[in-house]
């Protein structure tokens, strides 16, 4: 747990924008967050490892979802909700395959549909998602005050 932990803390401090601030306890929270997440029996993660060592992890879950307002009928959707791939690693198809696991995982689970969000201005990420299937649905856009 120790790599996830550190790696995902490390992408935080890479990708918080100027209005976010990371708390103080970033290090105990995160260890926090994550062993409760792997409790939860909705949760589904994957370690990837080249050659013996550490590579990347992805942690998801599948879970029924409800509309707010609840107008839409409820279904059993999946959420991917982080990808993280050693950097020296990258562009190896690594976290393909760990996007490709969840999605079989999901399926097989019976989820309608899968979620994921990834940050717009990098374009391998971009990629790595489309050449998946995901296609963006609706843009969650952002205005700095």
């Amino acid at each position: 747990m120790f790599n996830i932990q550190s790696r995902w803390v490390d992408y935080c401090r890479r990708a918080a924008r100027s209005d976010m601030q990371l708390k103080p306890d970033v290090e105990t929270a995160m260890a926090q967050w994550l062993m409760s997440r792997f409790k939860q029996s909705s949760s589904i993660g994957y370690i990837a490892e080249e050659d013996g060592t550490f590579a990347g992890f992805l942690i998801g879950r599948i879970d029924d979802w409800e509309s707010i307002p609840p107008v839409i009928e409820p279904r059993r959707i999946g959420i991917i909700d982080a990808v993280y791939v050693n950097e020296e690693l990258r562009r190896r198809g690594i976290a393909s395959r760990l996007i490709q696991r969840a999605v079989q995982t999901m399926q097989d689970a019976n989820v309608v549909a899968i979620e994921t969000i990834y940050d717009s201005w990098n374009d391998a990420s971009g990629h790595t998602w489309r050449r998946a299937g995901f296609a963006p649905w609706m843009v969650h856009a952002y205005r700095m005050l």
